[in-house]
């Protein structure tokens, strides 16, 4: 899933050859870090990896940077056979909604870290908070690095729509599932283009911004299929009737045009090159006006708005993070590095945007000018902050609303958290199941999650199909693992 935040990547290289680059400080005995990324090298890797060797020797580590990019279409390909034949390097970037720790960790592939946090990674471990590495624990071990980029507290809950729009339709900000549907089919309506074929953008995710009205808030759904209230009660989120009421709401929106009518068979890319433009009745979650959207429309505002008061949520700690291999013959070097890149502002901006006043210019705190870019116009270098970065570290372009500026570089103090954050499920028991599950979501569970068919039309078919893919069977396992963690933290 490609998207600005709900999705893993929030942007980035959608593919190409695979590249890497070694500074010219390597050699000799010094460590190599070995990075596995996902995506194209960019043009100004190699300027980029040089400075960051010299730093790192500077800082007197004994260590050489060298990150490999692998092209998004053989990512799991090339990176299973790696780890299989024992191939060595230190670092991979995990995706939590592709391929996950757990699954990494339960084939042998990632390792657990805390031995090497304590003597490798103090700085590291003292620039998150603990409830963020809680979450990165399995089987009671740290067994990755969480990518904190942001604070989930600030995605749940929330939807994106244009303000400018609001107020050219004298429409006030909705405050109920009922008006967000009026206000949406009024933009549609008056959409300031000829072509006002423009929809509400949808994600392969429960539609948690209506979740804040129901009564039930706040509750967790983990793998789009289990559902987990804040008592710990775990139970199938396709026989809830919060599920129940998510559907129907889509379906109200599909019957009323708001919703693509070939949402199922169009192509993501044209999907999601829509919303890079601009052209979206409302988003779920927490986006931004991109150079992009402002070729077209220079006036264009955008604000979240929440359905109904209610405390902020993390539904889940993180979705990105990075492991530390099986294969490497050296482990510490890998937590050696990324001590040394949360060490401090001067580390974190060399490694995520290059050389400072060659790639980039620092215009303030948590802001930046890109200097260099390629012929499309994309920075020459930059590492996105979904592959390695800090909530409060991160830069972002000069441009960014001051108010996502804020949410996007803070972490709130006063926010709920999931009853379920700390616990990882291990699909290890039921793993034909787990597998069939997901599989069966997009054939039988997306076309009524997302209103393309009726509730009533479609529902029994629909839990037939998951029952007989094996969710009873994960649900079941679920609960038992989460029931037994529970009664370990008490």
């Amino acid at each position: 899933m490609v998207s600005v935040i709900a999705g893993c990547s929030g942007g980035g290289d959608s593919g190409g050859e695979s590249g890497s680059a070694s500074g010219e400080n390597g050699g000799g005995d010094k460590l190599p870090v070995r990075y596995l990324l996902p995506g194209s090298a960019p043009q100004g890797l190699e300027a980029a990896v040089q400075a960051i060797n010299e730093k790192l020797e500077a800082d007197g580590l004994n260590l050489t940077y060298e990150p490999t990019y692998i092209a998004w279409d053989v990512w799991d390909q090339k990176t299973n056979l790696m780890m299989s034949t024992g191939e060595e390097f230190e670092l991979i970037a995990i995706m939590h909604d592709t391929k996950g720790p757990t699954v990494l960790a339960g084939s042998g592939g990632i390792i657990p870290i805390d031995d090497l946090l304590d003597q490798y990674g103090s700085e590291l471990k003292a620039s998150m908070p603990d409830w963020i590495w809680e979450s990165s624990k399995i089987n009671g071990k740290i067994t990755y690095v969480p990518n904190f980029w942001a604070d989930t507290a600030y995605n749940d809950g929330m939807f994106t729509i244009r303000t400018d729009l609001l107020e050219a339709n004298g429409l006030q900000a909705p405050t109920s599932p009922e008006e967000l549907l009026d206000a949406a089919e009024t933009l549609q309506k008056n959409w300031p283009q000829d072509n006002k074929n423009v929809y509400i953008k949808m994600l392969e995710e429960p539609a948690y911004f209506l979740h804040t009205t129901y009564d039930t808030y706040p509750f967790t759904v983990a793998d789009n299929m289990i559902y987990i209230d804040q008592q710990g009660n775990v139970k199938s989120w396709f026989e809830t009737e919060e599920f129940k009421k998510d559907v129907q709401f889509m379906n109200e929106a599909y019957q009323r045009g708001l919703i693509m009518s070939d949402l199922l068979t169009t192509p993501s890319e044209v999907i999601n090159q829509e919303e890079l433009v601009g052209r979206y009745l409302y988003r779920p979650g927490d986006v931004g006006v991109s150079d992009t959207i402002r070729q077209s429309f220079p006036e264009a505002k955008l604000d979240i708005y929440y359905l109904a008061e209610q405390p902020k949520f993390r539904s889940y700690a993180i979705r990105n993070s990075n492991g530390i291999s099986a294969t490497s013959p050296h482990p510490e070097a890998g937590v050696q590095f990324l001590n040394w890149v949360y060490s401090s502002q001067e580390n974190m901006d060399l490694v995520q945007s290059g050389v400072k006043d060659v790639h980039w210019k620092d215009t303030g705190k948590n802001t930046k000018d890109y200097l260099a870019k390629n012929e499309n116009g994309s920075p020459a270098y930059e590492l996105p902050y979904w592959l390695l970065g800090h909530v409060e570290m991160n830069r972002y372009p000069t441009n960014t609303d001051p108010a996502r500026l804020e949410r996007r570089t803070s972490i709130s103090d006063d926010a709920v958290n999931s009853i379920t954050i700390g616990f990882t499920f291990d699909p290890t028991n039921v793993a034909s199941q787990y597998a069939n599950c997901i599989a069966e979501l997009k054939t039988s569970v997306y076309p009524v999650m997302h209103g393309v068919v009726k509730y009533e039309d479609a529902y029994d078919k629909m839990l037939a199909a998951m029952k007989s893919a094996g969710l009873n069977e994960v649900v079941a396992e679920y609960k038992r693992q989460f029931d037994e963690w529970r009664a370990g933290q008490s």
